[in-house]
C-alpha cells in the first residue's frame, strides 16, 4: 500500500515538473549578417561599415501557444552612410516605428504577424504549416540541456536547428517551430541569420501575455508580399534618381 502510494505521489511530481517546463520565457539574441559590397569604395569606407547587427528578442510560451517579439526597449540601428563626393549612399531602415510580434497557435493552426513596411503596420493571417525537418542524430550540450540537430532544406532556405525535448514544447525563434522540444539554436544559410538562447526561464505567465496582435490592416501573406515588393521598387526607384543626380552633379 505504501509502495502505491509513494509511486502516486512519484507520478504527480513528474506531472508537476513536465507542466512547469510548458510555460515560460526563452531570450534569445538575433545576429543578421551585413553583406555590403560597392565597387569603388575605399578600404577605409568597409571598414566602417556593421559587419551584422543584433536584437535581443524573446519567446514567451505556453502548451499550445507562443509569441515571439523584441525585448522591451530593443531597437536595431539605422544605418545611413554616404561618400564625400556624394557618388553613392549605403541606407538601411529598420521599421522599428512597428511593433514586430508573432504569434502562433498550434491548436487552431495558425499564425498572425504583426509587421510593417515603412511605418505602416500590417497584420498577415496564415495558417500554420507543418515543417519537413529532418532529424539527426547529432546532439550537443547547451545552456545545460541535451539538444539534438534538425535540418530543414528546400529552394528558399538552408536551416539547421537544435532543439530540446528537456523542455517539451513545440516552439522555436521566429517561424520555426514543429520539433518535438523547444528550439534553443537557429542558424539560417550558413550563418546569414542566427538565434542563440541565453536563458530559459520558466514561470506562471499573465492571462494577457500571449495575446493575438492587432494593430495594423489585417491582409494575407500574399497581398503583404505584393505590398513590399511595391515599396521595394519604389525605394530602388528613388535611390536610383538621387545617385544619379549625385554623379552627374
Amino acid at each position: 500500500m505504501k509502495a502505491k502510494l509513494l509511486l502516486i505521489a512519484l507520478n504527480i511530481l513528474i506531472g508537476q515538473i513536465v507542466f512547469a517546463q510548458q510555460e515560460g520565457r526563452i531570450t534569445y539574441t538575433e545576429v543578421f549578417k551585413l553583406d555590403i559590397q560597392i565597387e569603388g569604395m575605399s578600404e577605409e569606407m568597409l571598414s566602417m561599415i556593421p559587419k551584422s547587427q543584433s536584437l535581443q528578442k524573446e519567446l514567451l510560451f505556453k502548451k499550445k501557444e507562443s509569441v515571439f517579439q523584441n525585448v522591451k526597449g530593443e531597437v536595431a540601428e539605422d544605418l545611413d552612410m554616404s561618400s564625400d563626393d556624394g557618388s553613392f549612399q549605403i541606407m538601411i531602415k529598420m521599421d522599428d516605428d512597428v511593433e514586430d510580434i508573432l504569434y502562433k497557435n498550434q491548436k487552431s493552426k495558425e499564425i498572425v504577424h504583426q509587421k510593417g513596411i515603412m511605418g505602416k503596420s500590417f497584420v498577415v493571417n496564415e495558417k500554420l504549416e507543418k515543417i519537413k525537418w529532418k532529424i539527426t542524430n547529432e546532439k550537443v550540450k547547451y545552456l545545460d540541456y541535451e539538444c539534438q540537430k534538425a535540418v530543414l532544406e528546400n529552394e528558399d532556405e538552408f536551416v539547421v536547428a537544435w532543439f530540446t525535448s528537456q523542455i517539451p514544447v513545440q516552439v522555436g525563434p521566429s517561424s520555426y517551430h514543429g520539433l518535438p522540444g523547444a528550439i534553443l539554436m537557429v542558424s539560417v544559410d550558413d550563418g546569414k541569420i542566427e538565434f542563440k538562447a541565453n536563458k530559459v526561464e520558466f514561470e506562471k505567465l499573465e492571462e494577457d501575455a500571449i495575446l493575438k496582435p492587432t494593430k495594423g490592416k489585417k491582409v494575407s501573406a500574399e497581398e503583404y508580399e505584393k505590398i513590399q515588393k511595391e515599396k521595394d521598387a519604389e525605394m530602388m526607384k528613388m535611390h536610383t534618381r538621387t545617385e544619379t543626380r549625385s554623379i552627374g552633379q
